[in-house]
């Protein structure tokens, strides 16, 4: 058995904020004591050591620096994984219990544990495991300083405890529980669901359900660009057009008015000039050329009657409400030249589109082509 005693004690004591007199003073030793375990030149006897790892919040064998050979926490974790993928509730239970009697401070373990209770509450609608979720994830916050996946946050912690809570029907203790963590709204979606059909809380719900779509249908309207442009980068116009039919279909279907301007016209016109790179690059010139003039007819029109706000949306009330801006430009026709120029469309099209496209815009080509 190889470990690092004297370092990690060290390194456990620096992660819990705590100086060598107050770690002391929790084992009632002196501050000597525990210069010399830092250092290396004596070690705590058996007893200290489950102190130490019930101070620091880890399990004995990371204080330790070691594995139990055949049960190391990866390797257990993975079990629990694949029994659970088998829905082999009863052996999870058994080997979650386990895993926490060897690793009870182990932050990877203890939310794997977690997870699995969840898993095993919310299918089988049993309360008992998700009150050993909420108290396992409790406990992994606790911890959290172990953690080394970016995937894993305090935030994501908190609110499976919330949908906990919302498993076990506490849907006012679930809803505050997400109020709380509700960072950039990414509860807003959840909290409108059950305060509308759970606690027929009808306006704030709206409101939150008001938040969510606004919020969704941004991050779908940039999704949208970024796979069109991907067909372009690849060189992939069938696809691309394709792409980009169903991505206007879906801009327009957010207007509750086709015959007035919204937010979404200047990203339609974005779109109507990835179709025309598209049919370049398929060689139909004709097809090309007129997708470049909708594309700036449509920028017009929408540089004619801005609109920045949420202003003929579906789904969306208090219109003149919520702000709207990208990052294309001030207008949708320099919406356009920033994507031919900072999209590198250029790049993609044949010198007749550069040309016309200039031309239709009427700006010169800049200085550096």
């Amino acid at each position: 058995m190889e470990h690092k005693l004297a370092e990690n004690i060290r390194k456990y004591r620096k992660e819990r904020q705590m100086t060598q007199e107050e770690l002391a003073e929790k084992l009632n030793l002196t501050v000597g004591t525990i210069s010399k375990w830092e250092r290396g030149s004596s070690e705590p006897e058996l007893s200290y050591l489950m102190q130490l790892a019930q101070i620091f919040h880890v399990s004995l064998d990371a204080l330790l620096d070691f594995s139990i050979q055949g049960n190391n926490a990866d390797v257990l974790m993975d079990k629990i994984g694949k029994l659970l993928t088998a829905r082999e509730f009863e052996k999870v239970k058994k080997e979650c219990e386990a895993a926490l009697l060897i690793y009870p401070n182990n932050f990877m373990v203890v939310t794997q544990v977690a997870n699995a209770y969840y898993m095993i509450g919310t299918i089988l609608k049993e309360k008992e495991a998700l009150h050993k979720a909420i108290k396992y994830f409790t406990h992994s916050i606790d911890l959290f300083s172990q953690n080394s996946d970016p995937q894993i946050s305090i935030t994501l912690l908190q609110n499976h405890i919330a949908s906990c809570y919302l498993a076990l029907d506490e849907t006012q203790k679930g809803i505050d529980q997400m109020k709380k963590n509700n960072i950039c709204g990414i509860n807003d979606a959840d909290i409108a669901v059950n305060l509308i059909i759970f606690l027929k809380q009808n306006k704030e719900g709206f409101e939150y359900a008001q938040k969510a779509f606004l919020n969704s249908m941004s991050k779908m309207i940039n999704v949208l660009l970024a796979i069109i442009t991907y067909n372009v980068n690849e060189k992939k116009p069938r696809e691309g057009l394709k792409n980009v039919e169903k991505a206007i279909e879906y801009m327009n279907l957010l207007k509750e008015s086709s015959e007035e301007t919204a937010f979404v016209d200047k990203y339609v016109a974005s779109a109507m000039l990835l179709s025309a790179v598209f049919r370049d690059m398929l060689g139909d010139w004709d097809a090309a050329k007129a997708d470049i003039l909708k594309a700036a007819e449509r920028a017009e029109a929408f540089d004619k009657e801005p609109c920045f706000n949420v202003k003929n949306i579906i789904f969306v009330d208090n219109v003149e409400d919520g702000f709207i801006f990208d990052s294309l430009g001030l207008t949708a026709k320099q919406g356009l030249i920033s994507m031919m120029e900072e999209f590198h469309l250029k790049e993609s099209v044949s010198d007749r589109f550069l040309e016309f496209f200039w031309k239709e815009i009427g700006q010169e080509e800049s200085s550096d082509e």
